[in-house]
């Protein structure tokens, strides 16, 4: 009786952590189309300013071209952190399903 109770909770969690990784992975999805267009954005950048001989023009590409990196480091910075949680609850998930696993009665 106990052991059912137990695998009763195992599932409520397993259902939990799989609906909490699945959000994750949907903002990692966001992250990650975010961040590809930072970088498409910040390397037209580099190409503009290689093709620039204006001063002014130079000294306007080199200011967007900071605050995109900075945007950049700091998604790169959320996205590591999504990708820690992400593998977290992976783990978490597996051991849940090894632990029903092993109290579910065979046959």
């Amino acid at each position: 009786m106990a052991s059912t109770n137990l695998i009763i909770e195992l599932r409520r969690q397993q259902r939990k952590i799989e609906e909490a990784l699945n959000d994750l992975l949907e903002q990692k999805k966001r992250i990650d189309e975010r961040y590809a267009s930072l970088m498409n954005e910040e390397n037209k950048i580099y190409d503009e300013i290689h093709k620039c001989r204006d001063m002014y023009q130079y000294d306007r590409l080199q200011m967007r071209l900071s605050v995109i990196s900075n945007q950049r480091k700091t998604i790169e910075q959320e996205k590591n952190e999504i990708e820690k949680k992400i593998r977290g609850y992976e783990e978490e998930l597996e051991r849940i399903k090894r632990r029903i696993e092993y109290l579910t009665p065979r046959g």
